[in-house]
């Protein structure tokens, strides 16, 4: 940033932004030589003309200032503006694959993975379930075969015997 320097004979601006632009001078800030403020005074008979002529060269210079800070300001916004600029056009070609690579199903949402894997664990549960039921059902109905199986041998086997008895007589 660039300043402008002081005038001779004048207070130091204030670097308080919110200082109002008054022509009265700061009683606080006395001038620092009188044979300065007497060599630039432009009439003997009025010394407050040349102090307000003082007071407005300070405010000008401080109103410099602070445009040169405000110009620097402006020139690093624009510095930063250009810096995400140049950054938004190197990641708009990344966000348009990844958005192509979500649309063509190549990429899916991990939310969406959990809620199909929590589907298929449900599915599977209940597939376990029901296998277990029919293999119940599939061994009761085996058992029941062979029971059958077993109770008709042993009715052959007494008919057998019988026709046996009464071929043979008996």
């Amino acid at each position: 940033m660039t300043t402008v320097t002081m005038v001779l004979g004048l207070p130091p601006p204030h670097s308080d932004s919110n200082e109002t632009l008054s022509t009265l001078p700061d009683p606080r800030s006395p001038l620092t030589s009188p044979e300065i403020s007497r060599s630039n005074s432009t009439s003997p008979h009025h010394p407050e003309l040349s102090n307000e002529v003082a007071a407005l060269s300070n405010k000008l210079i401080h109103a410099i200032n602070h445009q040169t800070d405000l110009d620097d300001t402006l020139n690093a916004t624009r510095h930063e503006l250009e810096a995400a600029q140049d950054r938004v056009r190197r990641l708009e070609p990344l966000v348009k694959d990844h958005q192509s690579l979500v649309a063509n199903g190549i990429l899916v949402r991990q939310s969406d993975v959990e809620a199909e894997l929590l589907r298929l664990r449900t599915t599977l549960a209940d597939e376990r379930r029901l296998r277990v039921n029919v293999e119940n059902q599939k061994k009761g109905i085996e058992q029941e075969l062979e029971t059958l199986t077993t109770a008709l041998f042993e009715e052959a086997n007494e008919v057998d015997q019988l026709s046996f008895v009464i071929e043979h007589g008996g």
